[in-house]
């Protein structure tokens, strides 16, 4: 089977002796050796050569092929979760009330212009987000076709799904804002809280204009049904990635010129080569893969094993607790620095220490233990228990996964963390933690809607764990507008602590902050003023203090 499909490759490259990656493929010796070598090389996807003959190094081609498996079925699954925010987007601006979309300088409120840079940004992030995904699998070519023809496919398939994702959306986008002169000035103003920099918009369109950028939609198109799409279809694990594809580049094709790829000289050195550049090098070059999988070393983070113990000896049940990760794509849409919230529950053992005594704790629920463990039992049961590295299970989160436990060691394990203790009796933090076990199994909401109950996302864990209700008291913390939705990012969090440190009823007191010095590799323990600097920092910046 898979010789087979070595020569499928490797013929048409040896008749037209096209460039691959500088080195020029043959048939007979040159397959030979392929093969041969490739059979000693187990330990990795790519080809055997794949550094040497291809002028260059990628981090995709050092991933072995059970974690490549597990990455690309992950990364498939976030980036159709991704595709329908940015349709949502998109479709935003597309219908913008008329009042808006047509203002003129001076007939626009600040609150109106403010409203339009936020659907410009949340039009901008998802195509950011996509724009990663697209270059983390920028290296395809390198995976060898003969022995991971499902991986090679898979590859490809991510980075030609997210790039028709671009150029759908952006084209789109640059129909909806013409002769519409306000609102490319509004969308180019440099937006600090967002990190975002200044003319975002003039880069994107300067992207799209390039003739080149759009003549390689097509070109990718003749790739894809001649090499890949045969791999797809036979793939049961990339039905969904292969059903947001075809919608996607139908639409961009459309788009688009439509010229064929035949008798483009070295056609796939276009491909290799131009056809998934970076556009927004918003961030540093990686020297490893990002995102949620992440196939570089788990131990690349700046918070060390100690640190965390520190961390965890000064917590309580009901803590919240917020996390960065510098080189992960973690909740796309929420703006500010802070991407993860999550509660700090603590063990059955801690939690009935810290609670079970309280006056007003038996009151409400007598046998607090009892209580928890008839009503919640299986996530009850997950705080007895300890994850697969030894640690205790102590944090309750919403993660793509869906509302777990995991230990601190493991949620923690991050760049920057803080922690915030709500300033509210012991029967209300019970009541918070009840909530939580309450939503323990439920599918993580990537839509963000705080409305709905049955998908959580991780902010509204701890918001909807500290909901006030007639008389009892809660968290109250400002929601903006995502997508017409009303949210609380985790930022807002700090936002709020920041805000009321001077007042006589803060509502959050400082516990502890460990921030992240990318520049010293590693992180430091900082004060509450640092914490509270943190709201203006930039999320999509990474050259922090």
């Amino acid at each position: 089977m898979y010789s087979a499909s070595l020569s499928v490759a490797i013929l048409p490259f040896a008749r037209r002796r096209l460039l691959y990656g500088g080195a020029v493929l043959a048939a007979g010796s040159a397959a030979g050796a392929l093969l041969s070598r490739s059979a000693a090389r187990e330990d990795r996807a790519a080809y055997p050569l794949a550094g040497s003959a291809l002028s260059g190094a990628d981090a995709l081609w050092s991933v072995p092929p059970e974690a490549l498996l597990t990455a690309t079925t992950e990364d498939a699954a976030r980036l159709v979760e991704l595709l329908p925010r940015l349709e949502s987007a998109t479709r935003q601006l597309e219908t913008l009330d008329p009042r808006l979309a047509s203002g003129k300088t001076g007939e626009l409120s600040a609150e109106d212009r403010q409203g339009l840079r936020q659907a410009w940004w949340q039009v901008l992030e998802p195509i950011l987000a996509v724009d990663e995904l697209k270059s983390r699998y920028a290296g395809w070519y390198g995976l060898d076709y003969a022995r991971h023809a499902r991986l090679h496919a898979r590859s490809f398939a991510l980075s030609f799904t997210a790039l028709c994702a671009q150029v759908d959306a952006g084209l789109r986008l640059l129909a909806a804002v013409d002769r519409k002169p306000l609102l490319p000035v509004l969308f180019d103003e440099a937006m600090p809280q967002l990190g975002l920099p200044g003319r975002t918009f003039s880069g994107l369109r300067k992207q799209l204009g390039r003739a080149r950028d759009l003549f390689l939609v097509p070109l990718g198109n003749h790739w894809y049904e001649r090499w890949i799409a045969r791999h797809l279809t036979l793939d049961a694990g990339a039905t969904a990635l292969l059903k947001g594809l075809e919608e996607l580049r139908a639409r961009a094709l459309t788009r688009v010129l439509k010229p064929s790829g035949s008798g483009v000289q070295n056609e796939l050195s276009v491909v290799q080569n131009a056809l998934f550049q970076r556009w927004f090098p918003v961030q540093r070059n990686l020297a490893t893969w990002a995102g949620d999988t992440r196939v570089a070393p788990q131990d690349r983070r700046l918070i060390s094993d100690a640190q965390l113990a520190e961390l965890k000896a000064l917590l309580a049940p009901g803590d919240v607790i917020v996390e960065r990760r510098n080189w992960y794509l973690s909740n796309i849409g929420l703006p500010g620095f802070w991407p993860h919230a999550a509660l700090f529950v603590g063990t059955q053992a801690q939690v009935l220490a810290a609670l079970a005594g309280e006056p007003d704790v038996q009151d409400a629920y007598g046998d607090l233990g009892a209580h928890f463990a008839a009503r919640y039992p299986e996530a009850w049961r997950s705080l007895a228990q300890r994850d697969h590295a030894g640690h205790e299970q102590t944090v309750i989160e919403a993660v793509s996964e869906g509302v777990t436990t995991a230990s601190l060691e493991h949620s923690c394990a991050a760049d920057y963390v803080a922690a915030l203790r709500p300033r509210l009796p012991p029967v209300v933090r019970a009541r918070a933690i009840e909530r939580a076990l309450a939503y323990w199994g439920r599918p993580y909401d990537f839509n963000f809607d705080f409305a709905t109950d049955d998908r959580v996302v991780c902010s509204e864990l701890v918001m909807k764990a500290y909901e006030p209700s007639p008389g009892v008291p809660g968290l109250s913390v400002p929601y903006v507008e995502l997508l017409g939705r009303r949210a609380v990012p985790p930022t807002e969090l700090v936002r709020t602590f920041r805000r009321e440190r001077e007042s006589e009823a803060p509502q959050l007191d400082f516990v502890y902050f460990l921030e992240g010095r990318e520049a010293e590799k590693r992180a430091v323990v900082a004060s509450a003023e640092a914490l509270a600097t943190t709201c203006d920092r930039p999320k999509w910046d990474i050259a922090q203090p």
